[in-house]
Parts: structure tokens; sequence; C-alpha cells
């Protein structure tokens, strides 16, 4: 399969001179600057680095040409070998956040940009609360018989390499669980989820002063044990189920492949009740002179919790009593799940102890800057979380890998005396993983600043977590851009041929199809990006090489925050030659460069409309409003105006000069903190962003009009409907105000 190229055709005078050879070496001459020519203005990647599938088409941004040998120099200088060798260093031993290792990285990492000739290189620190286990007693989980201990729950996973020796020093824990003792009948709960829990009400089986255990998906492990607790519960367990992740039985499990051992345990944050952030200093940075409220008043998480392996829970489940547990909410334990309460052994009883320590700790990130050369005022920001809960090399040292490698790179072409138009910032961050805290502290402290300068921020997390495909998450702006890149880099799955990452998304089947082309979702409240969208309104984009293929697409992985996220683990089951470490790294160069250098941004205000017009019957269609008498006309005739004035200002791009591109730009820049409300008049603070926010009940996912939804879900309950016109009408002038940003200036 070949891509369409653009080819440079020129009519030939007929020139009579008398010597042959002259006459040769002009038309020789003609040629040469045929091709230089149509090389130097081809707006597509060279087949090096681009095989454009049967499905896909090049990419024609006109403002972007003399860009191209940039961009070639750059993915030219990018090695996979130099990617293996940073995973390698970095996921070598356990790095929790604020611990001496992690702040080592830190310092690793300021001493190589400093040597890439970085303009600047800093690295901000803050004072947050953290949660460690205590060191002289392991939080576990017993059965006991009449007094007696008959089952223990591991405190450590079980070692099954020598290179995850060093990991012992990390106990199994849940990031902000409280600490306390609790004894009582276990109640299973499936996933956790709210409608679980209500069948559960529903089957007669009581949730209060109970032991929840719940397994492992479908929603944020926090929700869970809020969840828990708001139906009454005193406690909370979470385990990974083999059906999840180990479905091809104990015999086919890590070290012999990718699937999660029967003593794999998956760490994480418990916390699900504030926004992102130090929970002590909600919307303001953790330094010194900012007010810290009390623990009481921070939303830690209310209840005791903790985390098992499959192997343990099953001690549990096989001698639970109870009605037999739905057919969907049977697991892939060899046994018949029963929901409880209780043991059948009427002796028996369960007893949760949790020893987690409340502190504060110092966290570090680092921010590297290469200052730009037209439009030094102007951000575009590339960045990935530093910590994990053990060796983390998937999740997050493989974005770590990409934007070391991106860094070189870039240090690379500085020294050919390249400078980018807009400034760059790469961004290491602390503290991602016991709930979005480094990132979400440097835009609290930075947030006037980025409200006016910041272009965009783009967000490596888990780069790689599987070899299936390629997956794209990003804001409507940047929706379309995010998509068409996929275009220009080869997948690295495809051994016969090269073919685009776009033609094996949209084989592969990862998102459902919009008119034959790949959906790109939202982004929800999952990593580094959420303070910087949901919270000052700046587009961003995330991306990751996803686990799927027999047992369906997935965006986790089955070795997620336990011990065998390792070096070892994407070396032999992933990864074994970093091809696509170096894809997603190429990736991540085109679209920065993408924001950093071209002319006009690649923005597309009329992604964002059609997508409002679509979305807008989630209120205009509302029973509830129909039936308390709240109009929508307003609100309707708000998105109605956007679109058009949206096309409009999309169709008049063509008739503008490079000069008047400043302002075009800023106008796309400021579109999206239009949606950004600081007003406060229902009970969810972290909700901003009046067009997309998260799922209270589901972290990991997101909703559309969050404010009018949470409002009429409270209405439903109190009778409050005044709130629910004040969030309509809030978000109606929200979308005027979007219009009259990208009125012509």
């Amino acid at each position: 399969m070949t891509r369409a190229t653009n080819t440079t055709t020129e009519k030939r005078s007929q020139i009579f001179l008398p010597n042959i050879f002259f006459k040769c070496f002009s038309v020789a001459l003609v040629c040469i600057i045929s091709f230089c020519v149509g090389y130097f203005l081809n707006s597509s990647y060279s087949t090096k680095h681009l095989e454009i599938g049967t499905k896909t088409n090049p990419i024609e941004r006109r403002n972007s040409r003399h860009l191209r040998p940039y961009r070639e120099q750059l993915l030219d200088s990018f090695k996979a070998e130099n990617l293996e060798e940073t995973l390698r260093y970095f996921s070598k031993e356990p790095h929790l956040a604020g611990s001496k290792r992690n702040n080592d990285l830190a310092h690793h990492i300021a001493t190589k940009w400093r040597e890439y000739g970085f303009d600047e290189v800093t690295m901000p620190k803050y004072d947050v609360l953290m949660s460690s286990p205590k060191k002289d007693r392991k939080s576990h989980v017993e059965i006991h018989r009449n007094g007696r201990v008959i089952f223990k729950s591991q405190s450590h996973e079980k070692v099954l390499r020598e290179d995850e020796k060093k990991s012992k020093d990390i106990p199994i824990f849940l990031g902000y669980s409280p600490s306390g003792v609790v004894e009582g009948e276990v109640v299973y709960a499936n996933f956790g989820t709210e409608d679980d829990f209500e069948k559960l009400t529903a089957m007669g089986v009581s949730l209060k002063n109970k032991i929840v255990i719940a397994r492992q998906g479908q929603v944020f492990r926090g929700n869970k044990v809020f969840n828990a607790h708001s139906h009454g519960a005193s406690g909370a367990l979470i385990y990974t189920d083999p059906a999840q992740f180990a479905p091809e039985g104990d015999g086919n499990t890590f070290p012999k492949s990718w699937w999660l051992p029967d003593s794999g345990t998956q760490r994480g944050s418990a916390m699900s009740e504030t926004g992102p952030g130090d929970p002590l200093t909600p919307g303001f940075p953790s330094v010194d002179g900012i007010y810290r409220q009390p623990l009481n008043e921070s939303g830690l998480p209310p209840i005791p919790a903790f985390a098992l392996s499959y192997g343990d829970a099953k001690e549990i489940l096989k001698r639970m009593k109870g009605p037999e547990a739905p057919k969907s909410w049977q697991g892939g334990l060899q046994l018949t799940y029963h929901v409880g309460p209780g043991f059948k052994d009427e002796d028996l009883s369960l007893r949760l102890d949790i020893r987690n320590n409340m502190e504060n700790k110092t966290i570090t990130n680092v921010i590297g800057q290469i200052r730009g050369a037209v439009e030094p005022d102007r951000y575009v920001l590339i960045g990935n979380h530093r910590d994990a809960w053990v060796f983390g090399a998937a999740d997050a040292v493989s974005g770590t890998a990409a934007m070391m490698e991106l860094s070189r790179g870039l240090g690379e072409l500085l020294k050919t005396g390249w400078r980018p138009r807009r400034t760059i910032m790469l961004c290491s961050w602390d503290a991602e993983e016991v709930f979005v805290v480094g990132s979400a502290e440097w835009v609290e402290e930075n947030a006037r600043t980025l409200q006016d300068r910041a272009v965009g921020y783009l967000n490596m997390d888990v780069a790689v977590n599987g070899n299936f495909s390629i997956n794209v998450d990003a804001n409507p702006l940047l929706q379309d851009v995010a998509v068409s890149l996929t275009k220009e880099v080869c997948d690295p799955t495809v051994s016969d041929t090269c073919r685009s990452m776009y033609d094996v998304m949209l084989e592969r089947d990862v998102t459902k199809h919009e008119n034959g082309i790949p959906f790109c979702d939202n982004l929800s409240f999952g990593s580094d990006y959420v303070s910087f969208y949901h919270f000052i309104g700046v587009s961003c984009a995330d991306w990751s090489y996803i686990f799927g293929g027999l047992y369906g697409i997935r965006r986790s992985y089955p070795v997620y925050h336990s011990i065998h996220d390792s070096y070892y683990w994407i070396k032999t089951f992933v990864d074994p030659e970093f091809k696509t470490h170096l894809a997603v790294t190429k990736y991540a160069g085109i679209f920065l460069l993408e924001l950093a250098d071209v002319e006009l941004l690649p923005f597309n205000t009329t992604t964002y409309a059609e997508l409002l017009q679509k979305k807008s019957t989630i209120i205009e269609k509302s029973k509830h409003l129909k039936t308390h008498s709240i109009s929508t006309a307003a609100f309707s005739r708000a998105v109605k105006n956007f679109a058009k004035v949206a096309r409009q200002f999309e169709s008049s791009k063509s008739k503008h000069k490079p000069e008047s591109y400043r302002t075009l730009n800023d106008q796309m820049i400021q579109l999206e903190k239009a949606f950004i409300q600081t007003v406060e008049v229902n009970d969810h603070k972290q909700l901003r962003h009046v067009i997309y926010g998260p799922k209270l009940a589901n972290l990991y996912g997101g909703i559309y009009f969050p404010r009018v939804h949470y409002a009429t879900m409270k209405a439903e309950k109190t009778g409050d409907w005044k709130s629910v016109e004040k969030e309509i009408s809030l978000l109606t002038f929200a979308i005027n105000s979007a219009s009259r940003v990208l009125k012509p200036i």
C-alpha cells in the first residue's frame, strides 16, 4: 500500500542551444530543483515515517510546510535502545510519591534537561498530606474462629522474580485509607457500583456495620469505598478477580505470561470526594502561608479500606453464605459466589486491621522550558507523572521514557539553531498516583499565568500498557488533530508493511466509529490533565498504546499497580524491541511541534459546536425539566448561535493573512476557558467545567453538562428546582460567552 504524494509539474521551455551537453545539463538541473522543491513543500512525512493506508489520506497543513525538515530530524533522533534503557533505569527500584528515590529521579531529569540546553529548569516543591503504611505493623485481613486466627492475608505481594525483591519495602495499602480495626460480617458487592448496592438492598441484604468485598473494575476504587460507606458499611475490601485479570487460569500467569498471578495485588488511592490535589488546601497551592483545613473537613475516605489478591479473596468468598449472587456477579474463581452476609460457619468472623500514617511530605515537580522565538508568552506543555506505586514500568515510566527521549531530541534540534515558535514546557509530576497531587498544586500556583498563556497540555501517563492499538482522548478543540496525527506514524504492530496507527485503530475497532472515523473521547478525571482542562480550561490530549485482543479492549492491564508492573513484564510480554514506545514517542513529537511551531493552531471550533448540538438534547428532552416547567429555550438558542458563529469562524480562517493568526489563535485558546464556571451553586466544588465533567459515581468516567445533571439529581430528593434553573442559566451564559469569544475582532 502506498500513500498519495504531491507532484510538482513544470512546463518545459523550448531552449535552442547549440551545445547538446549544455541542454542535457539544463534538463538535469531542472529535475534536481523540481525534486527539491517537491521534497520541501510536501506537507506529509516521508515514507520513512509514514505509509498511508488504504483508508487514510495525507494531512494538508498549509501553515506548517516549512517545519517538515525539523520534524524529520526530531523523529530520526529517537532511538528504541534509549527508550529501553530509560525505562530500565527508572523502574529498577520502587519510587513512591515523595520518596527519596522519586526525588533522586527528579534531580536526574533536571540534570539531563540542563545538559540538553533547556533555557530554564525549575523544581517546584509542595508540602502535601500523604498516606503511607506504618513500618512497625502492616495492614491485613484475618478470619477468626472463636478468637483464633485461621487465615491472615498477605501484607506484601509474593516475589516471583529476583528483580522484584526491592518491592519488600512497599507493603500493600490503599492511599488515604484511615487506620482502624473493623470486625464484622462480610457482604459481596460485585464491582461496588451504585447499582450493585441498590441490587443488594433489593435482595434484602443489609450493609449496616458490614465489611464489603468488591472486585476491581467498572468504577474507580475510591467510589467503591464511598458507596460502601454511604450504605452503612464499616470497612471495604477490593480485590482483583481472575475473570478480569487472569482469564486463562492459574497455570498461565506471570511470570509465564502477562496475566496477574493469584498473589498479585492492585494498590491505588481510595479518595473520591475531593478534587485533585492536596486535600488540605483545595483550590490553593500547598506552599507557605496557605491555610490548611482540618483533617475531618478534608474529604478523606471515611472507612478503612484494603486491597486483596484474588488468592486471598478466595479464602473469604469460598466461606460465604447467603443468597447466590446473580449470574453477572459470578467471577473467575472456581467457586459459587454468595452475597452474604457472613460465613457458613457461624463461628467465623472477619477482621480488617489497617495501619496507615497520615503525614505531610514534600513532593517535587520538574519543569523544563525551551523559550519560544516568536511567541515566548504562549506555552505548550507536555508531561507525565514520575511516581509509581512500586516499579511502575508501564504506569508511568513508559511515559517518562517517551518524554525523556523527546526532550533529548529537542536538545539535538536546539544545537542546530532551531527554536520553537512558542515556549515549550516539559513537566515531570510527583504524586499523581495518590490523587493527581503534583500537577494540581502547580496549576493552582500558576493558574492566573496559565489561563492567559497556556496553549495546550499534552499528557503521557501510561504511554504503553499493551500492544493492541493506540487510543487517543482529547478535548473537542483538539480531537480532530489528535486523531489525524495518528495517520502520520507507522503502527509498530504491523510487521509486513508500514501502515498508519490510524488504519490499525480502525481495523481493530478500538473505539466506536462515527462516519468511518475513529471516535476520540473527551477527558475524564484520570490523570494529570485534570486541573488543566477541568479547572482552568486549557485544551488537553492524552494517549496510550492499550491492552486488548481476545479478552476485550481495555485501558487497564493485568499487572496494573502491582509489583509485576516491571521492566521484565514490558520487555517480555508487551514490547520486546521497544518499537511501540518508539512509535508513541514519534506521535508525541509530532503533536508537540504541531502546537508549538505552526503559525495557525490546528484547533477546530466546529467540532465543539457539533458536539454541543448533539448533546443539547440531554437538556432539551429532559422529562424532569418539562415536569417542573423549567424553560430550555434560551439554552437552545445559545447552542444554535454558537454553531453558527463557529462555522463562520472556521470559514474565515482561509481569508486571514499570517499577521492576523495571533488574534485567531488567542480566540481559539480562550474558547475553552469560557466554559469554566467558578460560581458555586451546588455541593460539588470540583465541577467547574460546565460542558463536561466527572461522573461523581465513577471518577474514571465523564458526563456532559455535569452541573445541571447533579443539580437535577439533588432536586429530585430535596425539591430544590431553583438550583437547576440557576445551573441552566449559567450553562447558557457560558455558551453565549464562547460565541462572543469567536466573534470577529
